[in-house]
């Protein structure tokens, strides 16, 4: 095995596959981004198993790759990156030595690295799911952003630490949700056919990661073991999440007592003010809403108190007087990237929907807490 390529276009290559890689790896050839040099291209590989990222290298312009001979073998990641990104030279040669060490080479040096042999790095299966359909990167990105901070950081429930993919009607539903909040972005699909599968929030925060351009189609393939993302030569694998995602719809509330159309810069500043303000690490803020006011309360015995009213807020319907987690607020409120936001009562100790009035796609959902201030 023996090619040079430009380093700098090397290095972003490397750079995708590794973030597929643990450093905590049981298998050590995991630890290792497997490097198999063809005649006309080179394919990296990086995985810990769950997921699992192919980006393939063909002779160009840009990289400027010449192959002198083909060969395969795994390098340790963390390594590799190091010298290929502090390599101070615009082409780096790379030779396989034998069949345990490799050379990467400038002009003014070389470094010789340990490697391990390419038949210890596990098969990993890239055969295309059957279920298909294409989104712009962009529309991805949303998806991911607007979503995946819902979902739960805790392993007691696995199923929540991942968002889920419905479809339905020619359109797609990305839902999260930690049991105390909701979030939910529906774009619409032509000739999807039906799924429903639940993917781990790590892996799609990878895949928004390697996404360069967002106008680039993203090619989806699913089916009941797991998903893929074909972009720009690159293939990023994950697992899904075994086990059936709650119902969300039953949270979603389809009845209201009030509502109030206010300034998100307003809201999401009365609540950030306040965000050392804590009982318990948890941010606790009370809305006290009427037609002719509405104020922002936080107390803390340990810390003080804030009380602020919102001037940009138009409000309607019953006297509402409820606390929510501000944490779960602020998320909502950034993920949606409005001016105005709506947010609508069901009643007390009833969840809040919070939308965007000129973007229908994206709801979000809070539940209040109990208080006893």
């Amino acid at each position: 095995m023996h090619f040079s390529i430009d380093r700098k276009y090397f290095y972003d290559k490397l750079s995708v596959v590794s973030r597929a890689i643990s450093v905590f790896s049981p298998i050590p050839a995991l630890s290792g981004i497997c490097i198999q040099v063809e005649e006309d291209q080179i394919v990296l590989t990086g995985s810990d198993s769950n997921i699992s990222i192919r980006s393939t290298i063909l002779k160009g312009e840009l990289n400027q790759l010449q192959i002198e001979s083909t060969g395969s073998i795994v390098v340790e990641s963390k390594y590799l990156l190091e010298i290929v990104r502090k390599l101070d030279c615009a082409i780096i040669d790379m030779e396989q030595m034998d069949h345990s060490l490799v050379r990467l080479s400038s002009v003014n040096g070389q470094f010789q690295l340990n490697s391990i042999r390419a038949q210890e790095y596990p098969s990993i299966d890239f055969s295309k799911p059957d279920h298909q359909f294409t989104l712009k990167g962009e529309q991805l990105k949303q998806i991911v952003s607007q979503t995946s901070f819902a979902c739960s950081d805790k392993d007691q429930r696995p199923v929540l630490t991942g968002v889920n993919f419905h479809t339905k009607d020619n359109s797609l539903y990305c839902s999260a949700t930690d049991s105390y909040r909701l979030a939910r972005k529906v774009i619409a699909l032509d000739n999807v056919e039906d799924f429903n599968i639940t993917i781990p929030a790590k892996s799609l925060n990878e895949v928004t990661r390697s996404i360069s351009e967002d106008d680039s189609d993203v090619l989806i393939y699913v089916d009941h073991k797991k998903a893929q993302f074909v972009f720009d030569k690159t293939i990023i694998q994950t697992r899904l999440i075994d086990g059936t995602f709650p119902d969300v719809e039953r949270i979603i509330p389809t009845q209201y007592v009030a509502n109030m159309e206010v300034s998100s810069s307003e809201l999401t500043s009365v609540i950030d003010r306040t965000n050392f303000i804590r009982n318990e690490k948890i941010h606790l803020v009370k809305m006290e809403c009427t037609p002719e006011i509405c104020r922002i309360k936080t107390n803390s015995v340990e810390i003080g108190n804030s009380d602020e009213i919102l001037t940009d807020c138009i409000y309607t319907g019953e006297d509402l007087t409820l606390s929510c987690n501000g944490t779960f607020m602020l998320d909502a409120l950034r993920a949606l990237n409005a001016q105005t936001v709506k947010l609508e009562f069901s009643g007390y100790l009833k969840p809040i929907r919070i939308s965007n009035p000129e973007d229908s796609s994206i709801i979000m959902v809070v539940v209040p807490i109990r208080s006893y201030d």
